[in-house]
């Protein structure tokens, strides 16, 4: 029984020991909110050096969106031509006049791709001595520069006398032949340099200067319709007159040069 009440007074006084001991820890220090790692803590400095970064590259964003991401655009030009029919061979062409220098209006449309502009276009050359009409396709490259754009193109198409003056068909006869009865049509292949500043995001005013080879056929002129009735002599210098049996070929050159409105359509 001794032994039994021994070993409940120690049971009691191990236990009465581990609650004080428990009793006496102190609890945990709380976090400071400026330490590493607490989800208090001021930002770091490559924190703040990224956000600065950040900031900055948002308002470089915010003044070269003055620009649409342009999609589409739209064009005309006004300004001058000079045009020389037959500046680098002939052959049979039998034009007298065949270089004359005047106002030229042009009007485009096309796509842009970032950098890359693909379009067509239709140019009047109205000159001195003659007019001529062209349909071009054309590509290139534009390249921003701020509130600019730089293009450099390369263009081809079809070009087409539309009537020529009085004095533009050579003979060296008495023929009554209408100058309208002459046809010269061909093919054009050029390049473009240009600029174009960006009034407004829609909005563009520039300039720009283009050349063309120009290769050009003469078809044979057709007999007037009242040939029975002309006069023997007249009959014969028909006949005999180049420009009425056989075509003529030539290679030429343009110039031109003008101002520039656009319209520029996108996001």
């Amino acid at each position: 029984m001794r032994r039994l009440h021994g070993l409940f007074g120690c049971a009691s006084i191990l236990f009465l020991c581990g609650t004080a001991s428990a009793q006496g820890l102190a609890p945990p220090a709380p976090i400071s909110p400026s330490a590493p790692g607490s989800p208090s803590a001021s930002p770091t400095i490559e924190q703040q050096q990224h956000s600065e970064t950040t900031r900055k590259l948002d308002e470089a964003e915010q003044k070269d969106s003055g620009r649409n991401f342009e999609l589409f655009w739209l064009d005309a030009s006004l300004g001058g031509s000079y045009i020389n029919m037959s500046q680098f061979s002939s052959e049979s062409f039998q034009i007298e006049k065949s270089s004359a220098g005047g106002p030229a209006f042009s009007a485009g449309a096309g796509v842009r791709f970032v950098i890359f502009v693909l379009g067509a276009r239709l140019r009047h050359n109205a000159l001195s001595s003659f007019n001529m009409w062209q349909a071009n396709l054309e590509a290139g490259l534009k390249i921003p520069v701020s509130s600019f754009d730089l293009l450099f193109g390369a263009h081809g198409g079809y070009s087409f006398v539309g009537r020529l003056g009085d004095v533009g068909l050579a003979t060296n006869t008495s023929t009554p032949a209408a100058t309208d009865a002459v046809s010269i049509r061909g093919f054009n292949a050029g390049l473009d340099v240009a600029f174009d500043y960006y009034i407004s995001p829609l909005f563009s005013v520039g300039a720009g200067i283009l050349g063309d080879f120009l290769f050009l056929n003469r078809p044979p002129v057709d007999k007037p319709a009242n040939f029975a009735s002309l006069t023997q002599e007249q009959r014969t210098a028909i006949e005999n007159d180049p420009v009425y049996q056989k075509s003529g070929t030539s290679a030429g050159l343009q110039l031109a040069g003008g101002l520039r409105l656009g319209l520029h359509f996108g996001l």
